[in-house]
């Protein structure tokens, strides 16, 4: 059985009490990302999968949106274009736009959509899509649901939107100590989540990455901002994201909101809800600073884009739909994301990045990159540090082979959480008001500044086994040059530590404040001795496969 502390934490993040310690006691009382082989081929590594296409995905070149993209992707040939979205507020204004432009089908797949500002702006949007006669169907893990989902059932009472959650698990409307009770007594629940993230619009435009719908992903102004990033596509590329929603959308894990919320929301109760988020949504300080979006200014919005579209060979990487009963829910021939990243990651002769909020590898995968730094490949691994993890429980397993990554000959760096890039986006007393701090939300890698893959894929033993992951993987030169240097922006001094061992193999965290370089050793810096006595604590825990 995995160890139901590792999951419980994991699962709760890094805010711990003493009510959820009492929670881990009763749930324990009750009861290879780089190593995978094989060869790539010289371009993109292909499969062929005999994917459903249901009628909601036949293909209509008559909205605004198909011929937008008909006209970004001519030609191009079979290449796929890709918008690198750094800066969240961005991304969400991309995704606004598609939404007002959209007119014949939404669909958005997510692990979280929060009740809070972004979520509000992005379900208006959507359903104010849906009133124009728009269909849109969403589809959210339940993992991370509020312990009342009664804003998600209103919205998929409204007219023309359908809501589903992917696994749903425990009766709503209990307190969130008996949901978590709930949680740990189901396993296939608990293990098994949906970390996926794609929006797709008009079967022409789609995105996909590390965000889901939520502040923190978003830039709004808050005790904790993610620092993430996602690609929006047009091409062939969006034919197979319409497709894979559709391979969880009818999947047996799915269930209506309708049949797990009671009781279920009337039509006028969902109208009375839209008629809110319509006042919400017309107040700017409901959006992050700097968002900007217009959708009457669609010519002009694609004109701008037509300029900063990369263009490569592409695919979407997609994980296939656990069993059910034994059932297969999908083709067994989906490739597992994380087996691909691993054929890239062996056959890579140059350089290689990998920036994951989450880095935990397994023993033969820390062996396969010894063998990967000793051909000469440089190597730069980022993730978060203590101060800026959210989940305090993961940081601890990467802990524990922190220094033997460095052994190998990576790069090692880890995000702080006063980086000064991330500072910059915000005004001085929005960052004193809040008490700011930032963590790295982003799942990105570059192989031989040639093949760039963006998605919902951390590098660890979660994503590679437990999870379903999708995300972006492209053939082009250009994008992993933008990609390389927006990484090497996260990871130079002010906004990273690099971590570096001394002579007695004990780190030291090097990096750079108001204009020198400091050198910190004996503690992770910029933590408290609570939370360092959190780690510790955690460090027990003996099964890190659930992290």
């Amino acid at each position: 059985m995995p160890n139901l502390v590792a999951i419980l934490f994991t699962a709760m993040g890094k805010r711990t009490t003493l009510v959820w310690g009492a929670c881990v006691a009763a749930a324990l009382l009750l009861g290879a990302i780089l190593g995978c082989g094989g060869n790539v081929e010289d371009s993109v590594p292909s499969r062929q999968v005999d994917m459903k296409v249901s009628e909601s995905t036949a293909e209509d070149a008559t909205t605004l949106l198909a011929q937008e993209a008909a006209s970004l992707h001519e030609g191009h040939g079979g290449d796929s274009g890709f918008l690198l979205m750094d800066r969240g507020r961005v991304a969400l204004a991309w995704r606004a736009i598609l939404a007002d432009a959209a007119e014949r089908s939404i669909d958005a797949q997510y692990f979280l959509w929060k009740d809070d500002a972004a979520g509000k702006v992005m379900m208006q949007r959507l359903m104010a899509a849906a009133d124009r006669g728009v269909r849109v169907r969403v589809l959210i893990d339940d993992s991370m649901t509020e312990s009342d989902p009664l804003y998600l059932a209103k919205f998929g009472a409204f007219p023309n939107v359908e809501v589903r959650l992917y696994k749903p698990f425990g009766p709503k409307h209990k307190s969130k100590v008996l949901r978590w009770i709930d949680y740990a007594a189901d396993l296939k629940i608990l293990n098994r989540r949906m970390h996926n993230k794609l929006f797709v619009v008009d079967d022409s435009f789609a995105i996909a990455g590390g965000r889901n719908i939520g502040n923190d992903y978003f830039e709004y102004p808050a005790p904790f901002v993610f620092r993430s990033r996602d690609l929006l596509a047009v091409g062939p590329v969006v034919k197979t994201a319409a497709e894979a929603f559709e391979l969880y959308w009818d999947s047996d894990w799915t269930s209506p909101i309708e049949d797990v919320v009671t009781p279920v929301p009337t039509v006028e109760e969902a109208r009375a809800f839209k008629a809110q988020l319509d006042e919400f949504a017309l107040a700017p300080s409901s959006y992050p600073p700097g968002f900007t979006e217009d959708a009457s200014h669609i010519a002009d919005e694609m004109r701008g884009l037509a300029e900063d579209l990369h263009w490569g060979k592409a695919q979407l990487l997609v994980d296939a739909v656990p069993e059910k009963n034994g059932v297969a829910q999908t083709s067994a021939e989906l490739d597992r994301t994380g087996v691909v990243l691993g054929r890239l990651a062996r056959q890579t002769a140059d350089r290689m990045y990998i920036q994951s909020a989450y880095l935990i590898l397994l023993p033969e995968e820390i062996k396969l990159l010894d063998e990967i730094c000793a051909k000469g490949v440089e190597v730069k691994l980022a993730t978060n540090s203590m101060a800026s993890d959210n989940h305090l429980s993961a940081f601890v397993g990467y802990r524990k082979q922190r220094s033997r990554l460095i052994e190998t000959g990576a790069q090692l760096y880890e995000m702080r959480p006063d980086a000064a890039l991330e500072r910059a986006l915000f005004e001085d007393e929005d960052l004193e008001k809040h008490g700011t701090f930032f963590g790295l939300h982003a799942k990105t890698a570059v192989f031989d500044q040639r093949y760039a893959f963006v998605g919902s894929f951390n590098f660890d033993p979660r994503s590679l086994n437990l999870n379903t992951e999708m995300g972006w993987l492209v053939d082009s030169p250009s994008l992993a040059k933008a990609i390389i240097e927006s990484i090497e922006g996260d990871v130079s001094a002010g906004n990273s530590w690099q971590v570096v061992l001394d002579d007695g193999n004990h780190p030291l965290w090097v990096s750079e404040v108001e204009g020198k370089i400091v050198v910190e050793a004996d503690k992770d810096p910029m933590t408290t001795a609570k939370e360092r006595a959190e780690a510790d604590a955690l460090a027990v825990v003996p099964d890190d496969s659930q992290l």
